[in-house]
């Protein structure tokens, strides 16, 4: 039978210390090396946050810059537009302009060559036209024929002659024509006065007659009196 033999260790103190001391210094170096990668982290963190906001202070910038020439633009488009309108309106100002001068040499040209104007006042060229929404364009020419052939005042008065509910009537345009303020009307020319106008008809009226009286104001008298038959133009 072996014999067993008993080894003894003896105890020292000073390896534990040892041993308790590089415990201690691993974990302060661990602590010490989170530490530095945590610094390190949030350096980069805080680098990385600068440069956004500085990212975002130039973004803002740009976009503040692209706002106001967006409302650059848009003012420029609303004075374009604004410019296109009224040359548009100047447009047809002017055409009317045009269009009312070629007409009155018209007239002027034809007025020369009527030899068989009468003396004194008469009217010509009345025409009506009707309209889409049922109101009458009516227009009538004022001429007067003088041994002077200077400017001078006329009055005139229109009225549309007609049937209505089974009765002869004589309306007064004043009462059709919502821009005629007063009767008689009062023309200055020295050839001819064009005049113009939209009426609109009352209910259960049948027209028949247009008559226009003109005279001169220092005269009680007409100078002429004449009912124009009622033809719509097409």
């Amino acid at each position: 039978m072996s014999e067993v033999k008993s080894v003894v260790v003896s105890y020292r103190p000073r390896l534990v210390y040892l041993a308790v001391i590089a415990c201690c210094a691993l974990l302060v170096l661990v602590l010490f090396l989170g530490k530095l990668w945590g610094g390190q982290l949030f350096t980069q963190e805080m680098s990385e946050k600068q440069r956004l906001e500085i990212l975002t202070d130039k973004l803002n910038a740009v976009v503040a810059e692209q706002e106001e020439e967006l409302s650059r633009i848009r003012l420029s488009a609303k004075v374009d537009v604004a410019a296109l309108e009224n040359s548009r309106q100047e447009m047809i100002v002017l055409q009317r302009s045009i269009y009312k001068r070629d007409e009155e040499l018209k007239l002027y040209r034809e007025l020369l060559r009527d030899k068989d104007q009468p003396d004194g006042l008469s009217v010509a060229d009345v025409r009506l036209i009707l309209l889409d929404d049922g109101r009458i364009d009516y227009r009538w020419v004022a001429r007067q024929k003088t041994a002077k052939m200077k400017t001078l005042q006329v009055l005139a008065e229109l009225w549309l002659l007609g049937v209505q509910d089974g009765e002869s009537v004589e309306i007064s345009l004043q009462d059709l024509d919502a821009e005629m303020t007063a009767l008689p009307l009062r023309l200055a020319f020295k050839y001819f006065s064009i005049n113009r106008g939209l009426i609109s008809l009352p209910e259960n009226f049948e027209p028949q007659q247009i008559r226009i009286v003109l005279r001169y104001p220092w005269m009680e008298k007409a100078q002429f009196d004449k009912k124009f038959a009622w033809k719509i133009e097409n």
